[in-house]
């Protein structure tokens, strides 16, 4: 009943990730173990280290965490289960006087927080949240300054949903407190908004998830029509819809949660879109410097080459070729240059071109201000250490923002573009052709007006269909994807038009911070592709043809369900002119793919997304991107940065026992 009743005996570090200065430190403890169980104990704390990190979005933010176990033993084992809630009336004598039956409620398990907390500051100084396990079977748990969970049949559940509770400070989303049928007084919410971030007063929303709810989505989206009862309705929406449904913190009507279910008002159920939001905003401040940026190319059918920004300031690369002993492990990644007179930028992204087999670009933004390059050739005296990157132009009028994309649209000819800090998007070439190098010329923006200006922190995607056509794609203020174009031919230069958006209606919104990717599949034909703010992957297309131009057609999703919805990172290639693969990151920390081939019964909604993995031994990176290579006409490649640091790679061929599910990612270093 006191800590007369048991022994703190030790401390063990069970995940390390760091020192605990830099991490979100978890401590665990036991409660009702006797020095007997301390085995069990270990075990029991390991188990649910296991589910956190199979739970998204924790697996992907596995390096912010260290987790320490503190063993505590306790003279008796359980806890207190009081008469008056229906308990056993057991009495147990235990360090931290764990006890069932709290404001009359059996399943509010607590323990005394003060010890908890002291005992916590002893062990671990720097601790972020501090977990008490109960070494009983009876249901129960409870957040606040401690979180308390027991061994019930789905423990580790009830232990992800107290932390909701305890470290990221989300409220519970069911609609009562002893339960439906049982409470009396909990039939409308005081007017009194709550402080927690997963639940509202205000139906539509507006000072805590508006944004991620779709403009086509009912407000409210549910609607208790008795508010003497738990509403019994069934969703009306599709799965991760977010809206306002009623029915919550405690209450029948009159508050409202942000989905129809989450893991803070049903267990086994997924982490809500808000939820999810404030875990991740809350540990990705502990998160070290991740490799999240990636680019690749193929500049033969039998050779590979990778880029990234490392931890370093600079620019890394790792290649693959056919021959034999030039597989991935057999040699190591190296930085592209043996000096960086500046760092690349800590958002920059890495794109590369091969502009003939032998021959590499590699470009990104500096923390300077400018757009930075380093380049290999085959040649004798032309590889990677044989010369310094440099800045693409003399002077930038205009700092880079974000937003990057180079292509090569001859064997002779570079085009690099990015958004400005003045809400423009900005362009610099090069060619082969005396005079015509980096240094002579200046950048310049590629309209000259921008009626609607590109979003903050846009991407860009660039495409040449042909060797003298140009078109790049961004995402504009109003929400729409916009595009410009190039064209050799007389008078459709840039500054002879302006700018539009690719089409006259946009169902539903990209997402803010969407990645882009644009194919030209055929000289005359387009593909573009982002994510909604649905949770899913929408497309448009343009053809050269009569009646298939961007306002002939209106935008879709590339399937009718997602199983999974879409996280980050999108890359798309054509690996014939028939056929398009797009792969992404989901919410699940599995790397996902959509096709679609001209054949008949092929389309789009023809089949289903579906994970390009069994099994994918690391997570992706959080918010990572992803980069796609096809290499030949029958195999591809897919890149992404693995939670671990390390580049990781999955693909596939048309050969026989070479499919995406044949073997496992790897990483290529």
């Amino acid at each position: 009943m006191t800590t007369a009743d048991g022994t703190v005996i030790g401390t063990t570090k069970i995940v390390d990730n760091g020192s605990a200065a830099s991490c979100w430190n978890l401590v665990i403890m036991g409660d009702g173990y006797t020095s007997a169980q301390m085995g069990k104990f270990a075990n029991d704390a390991q188990s649910f280290v296991n589910t956190l990190f199979a739970t998204p979005p924790f697996g992907s933010l596995r390096r912010a965490i260290n987790v320490y176990r503190v063993d505590v033993s306790s003279k008796d084992s359980g806890a207190d289960d009081p008469t008056a809630c229906g308990g056993s009336g057991a009495v147990a004598k235990t360090y931290f006087d764990a006890s069932f039956c709290t404001n009359g409620a059996r399943r509010l398990l607590v323990v005394n927080s003060t010890t908890a907390l002291t005992v916590a500051g002893g062990q671990v100084p720097q601790w972020s949240m501090v977990m008490v396990v109960v070494n009983s079977t009876v249901y129960g748990g409870s957040g606040g300054s401690v979180a308390v969970y027991s061994l019930a049949d789905g423990a580790n559940e009830i232990a992800l949903h107290e932390i909701g509770h305890t470290a990221f400070g989300l409220a519970d989303e069911y609609e009562y407190y002893l339960g439906c049928g049982v409470d009396t007084d909990r039939n409308k919410h005081p007017a009194v908004e709550p402080a927690q971030p997963n639940v509202t007063i205000d139906v539509k929303a507006k000072n805590k998830w508006q944004d991620l709810i779709l403009p086509a989505t009912a407000m409210p989206t549910t609607d208790n029509p008795n508010c003497s009862q738990c509403d019994t309705q069934p969703s009306p929406v599709p799965v991760a819809t977010v809206g306002t449904f009623e029915g919550a913190h405690y209450y029948h009507c009159d508050a409202y949660r942000p989905q129809f279910n989450c893991r803070m008002r049903a267990l086994n159920h997924p982490f809500c879109a808000v939820c999810n939001r404030r875990i991740r905003w809350t540990l990705e401040r502990s998160m070290p410097r991740m490799v999240q940026l990636v680019g690749s190319v193929a500049r033969t059918s039998g050779h590979l080459d990778v880029f990234w920004p490392g931890t370093d300031g600079k620019v890394w690369t790792q290649w693959w070729d056919q021959a034999p002993g030039q597989n991935w492990h057999d040699h190591v990644p190296f930085p592209i240059a043996s000096n960086f007179a500046v760092s690349p930028a800590p958002w920059g992204e890495v794109t590369t071109v091969a502009r003939v087999p032998g021959h590499l670009d590699v470009f990104w933004p500096g923390k300077d201000g400018k757009v930075w390059t380093q380049w290999w050739d085959q040649a004798p005296g032309q590889n990677w250490h044989d010369h310094a990157p440099f800045p693409i132009a003399s002077n930038f009028p205009v700092p880079p923002e974000v937003g990057f994309a180079a292509l090569a649209r001859t064997s002779g000819h570079l085009d690099v573009f990015w958004t400005g800090t003045d809400g423009k998007v900005w362009t610099q070439w090069w060619d082969q052709a005396p005079g015509q190098n980096w240094h002579d010329h200046a950048p310049f923006p590629i309209a000259s007006n921008f009626p609607v200006a590109p979003k903050s922190y846009t991407d860009i995607a660039a495409v040449a269909r042909t060797s003298g056509h140009l078109d790049v794609f961004w995402l504009g203020q109003d929400g729409k994807v916009w595009t410009q174009w190039w064209d050799q031919a007389s008078g459709q230069n840039w500054h002879d038009h302006a700018p539009f958006p690719i089409a006259s209606n946009f169902p539903v919104p990209p997402a803010p911070g969407t990645v882009f990717a644009a194919v030209a599949r055929t000289s005359g034909h387009l593909d573009v592709f982002w994510l909604g703010q649905d949770g899913k992957v929408w497309t448009q297309w343009w053809d050269q043809a009569p009646g298939q131009n961007w306002h002939d057609h209106v935008p879709f999703p590339i399937a009718s369900n997602f199983p999974v919805p879409p996280e980050a990172g999108l890359a798309a290639v054509a690996r014939t002119s028939g056929h398009l693969d797009v792969f992404w990151t989901g919410a699940d920390e599995k790397v996902w793919t959509q096709w679609w081939d001209q054949a008949p019964g092929q389309n789009w909604n023809n089949h289903a997304p579906f994970p390009i993995a069994n099994n994918f031994p690391v997570a992706p990176a959080p918010y990572t991107r992803i980069a796609a290579v096809a290499r030949t006409s029958g195999h591809l490649d897919v890149f992404w940065p693995g939670a671990d640091s390390k580049m990781w790679t999955q693909w596939w061929d048309q050969a026989p026992g070479q499919n995406w599910h044949d073997h496992a990612p790897l990483p290529i270093h």
